[in-house]
């Protein structure tokens, strides 16, 4: 299996040195892949709980491709996720053809479709037409990748005989694996995707679930004549600790909402529920860390190992906690990552097969 760690592109302190200190640290890990979150605008209360210095996300991993390139190694850059509806479909193939052709192919892209119903709003957007708009777009931008000159036609792109004139380094094309639960996006990926990104289990009960889905996708997969395997990314967040005593308490950090009012329960049509909330409702924005013993972490990406995911993505905390700063956080549980918890996953450096419309490539990622 391979590791990937999400960066905190999202913080105020990731700059500069900051940057630089966290990528020589993931060198010395000999991390497989560095991963990226994404968002555009965010009112003041999403602030607190999802960062307070978001960078634009394609823009963060242009300068990490030239740090790593200056300190000599070449990690996967990926994102967890990067949300397809915020940038026009055209703009945002050329930034990517262009990351990838700086990085020497070294993007995966791990798409979604989004759902904060503030943000789409704010860019001018209709939150219920993100799926629609997620599969016409990643379409244009597989059209303008491929072919030198390229032409395409559909109800929110339309331009006819038209180049970006970059291509990305990867031909046919970075490989797009799609991150997001649910009937519909499980064909998505197994119709026209490389992969699918979830979230890894912590409890029983989640990695239940997991496997479950993970059936779902493999057995479209085979239904619509896929060959070899979708790629497997699935997200770990927690904090870790060395601690038994800390093990099981939660850090918050965010604004949890006052009045949310009575949701809606919908089901969907493969049995499970979620609830929704009335539109514009403002929602809690915080982000939680579960302490995890470093023991139980080795267990759970074990696990996830042996349930066939082939890229574990590491989120570690790097906010202030007792005497530590923001940076220091961040070393700190990297160190307790590298010392507790790495040598103990089995690692896997192989390349790997990817299913281009039914043939099966190895791209330089």
């Amino acid at each position: 299996m391979k590791i990937g760690m999400m960066v905190p592109n999202y913080a105020r302190w990731f700059r500069g040195d900051g940057i630089w200190a966290t990528c020589e640290k993931g060198k010395e890990l000999g991390l497989d892949a560095l991963c990226f979150v994404d968002h555009v605008m965010v009112t003041p209360h999403q602030y607190v709980g999802y960062g307070n210095g978001y960078m634009d996300q394609w823009t963060a991993m242009a300068y990490v491709a030239a740090v790593t390139n200056a300190q000599g190694w070449r990690p996967i850059l990926t994102q967890g996720v990067w949300v397809v509806p915020y940038r026009p479909a055209i703009q945002a193939a050329k930034v990517i053809a262009t990351v990838d052709s700086l990085s020497g192919g070294r993007v995966l892209i791990g798409a979604g479709s989004g759902y904060n119903e503030n943000e789409f709003r704010s860019l001018g957007l209709n939150v219920k037409e993100r799926g629609d708009m997620t599969d016409e777009y990643l379409a244009c931008m597989q059209e303008l990748w491929t072919h030198p000159v390229a032409s395409f036609h559909g109800k929110y792109v339309n331009f006819d005989e038209m180049t970006i004139s970059v291509r990305p380094a990867q031909q046919p094309h970075p490989p797009i694996i799609y991150g997001s639960h649910g009937p519909r996006p499980y064909r998505r990926i197994a119709e026209r995707y490389q992969g699918w990104f979830g979230n890894g289990g912590r409890t029983a009960e989640s990695l239940r679930q997991f496997e479950k889905d993970q059936a779902t996708v493999e057995s479209l997969w085979k239904e619509y004549g896929r060959k070899g395997k979708p790629y497997q990314m699935a997200l770990a967040m927690t904090h870790l600790t060395t601690d038994r005593s800390q093990a099981g308490s939660v850090v918050t950090k965010g604004l949890d909402s006052p009045e949310l009012g009575t949701p809606e329960v919908v089901t969907l049509t493969d049995g499970r529920t979620y609830e929704r909330f009335a539109e514009g409702t403002q929602r809690t924005y915080a982000s939680r860390y579960h302490m995890t013993h470093v023991d139980e972490y080795v267990q759970q990406l074990r696990t996830m190992a042996d349930q066939g995911v082939d890229m574990a993505v590491v989120w570690l905390p790097s906010y202030r906690f007792g005497s530590l700063d923001n940076q220091q956080m961040q070393l700190q549980q990297m160190e307790i990552f590298a010392e507790h918890v790495l040598p103990k996953i089995p690692r896997d450096k192989r390349k790997i097969e990817f299913d281009f419309g039914g043939k099966l490539m190895t791209p330089i990622v």
